[in-house]
């Protein structure tokens, strides 16, 4: 006769042995929850980094694909803070014309409202022969008002080294169309040295002009501005001398 508790440890044992032939069951949920964390984590610094302009109302506004760029109107200020509200815009697709090619071509002085002589005409057929400085200051301010253009040749519109170019061009003297490359042209004298109709060069060749004598030269300045007799405003500059001027 087989004693009962015998028979309940014969059972246990048998049982653990089962339970230590399986394999174990390990519980994975933090290898799960960590590419969640990690992806979540990612999305919200991806966020955070956006440029400030990624969504600028007047940017918006100008590429057309908004009707109005006031995202945000500010109300009267309370206790020293202005209250923001955010108003909603319309959007809409579609409001756009075909760009035509010619719009983005750069405009040169040769207008159609401009129907003189050119440089190269009067290089053919001068207009004087006789380079004195009288005559040259003459052909200088003949052309003061005239709008700055950038490339600009004729009396359409004149960028620095066009204009001295252009009014160089009545004594039938070519220059090339560049600061730098009408300095080379020249030979370098003394302010001392210097009469009217010599050529004013700014030291890093970012600007030239006309020496009107006293510190002062004939010039284009700058887009918005005109041709003007004006004081040469930097000391950094020297004096070019291309042809014999008679004083």
């Amino acid at each position: 006769m087989t004693h009962p508790t015998a028979e309940v440890q014969l059972v246990s044992r048998k049982e653990m042995r089962k339970q230590q032939a399986q394999p174990k069951r390990v519980r994975r949920t933090g290898s799960v929850r960590t590419p969640v964390t990690m992806i979540a984590t990612i999305g919200l610094l991806a966020t955070s980094v956006l440029p400030s302009y990624g969504f600028d109302p007047e940017t918006t506004a100008l590429s057309g694909l908004t009707r109005d760029n006031a995202l945000v109107q500010f109300t009267t200020e309370s206790q020293g803070l202005s209250v923001a509200t955010v108003r909603a815009v319309e959007f809409s697709r579609g409001d756009y014309k075909p760009a035509e090619a010619s719009e983005f071509e750069v405009k040169t002085s040769r207008s159609r409202t401009y129907t003189g002589m050119l440089a190269e005409d009067y290089w053919a057929k001068p207009r004087f022969s006789n380079f004195s400085s009288a005559l040259l200051m003459k052909t200088s301010a003949e052309l003061v008002g005239v709008p700055y253009v950038y490339g600009g040749e004729t009396p359409a519109g004149f960028d620095c080294s066009g204009y001295v170019l252009f009014v160089y061009s009545q004594f039938g003297v070519p220059l090339p169309h560049s600061v730098y490359q009408q300095s080379k042209l020249g030979v370098k004298i003394d302010i001392e040295d210097a009469v009217p109709g010599d050529i004013v060069v700014f030291n890093d060749y970012s600007h030239n002009g006309i020496y009107a004598g006293n510190g002062n030269f004939y010039h284009a300045p700058q887009p918005g501005d005109r041709v003007k007799l004006a004081p040469i405003f930097t000391p950094r500059f020297h004096i070019i001398r291309l042809v014999d001027i008679n004083s």
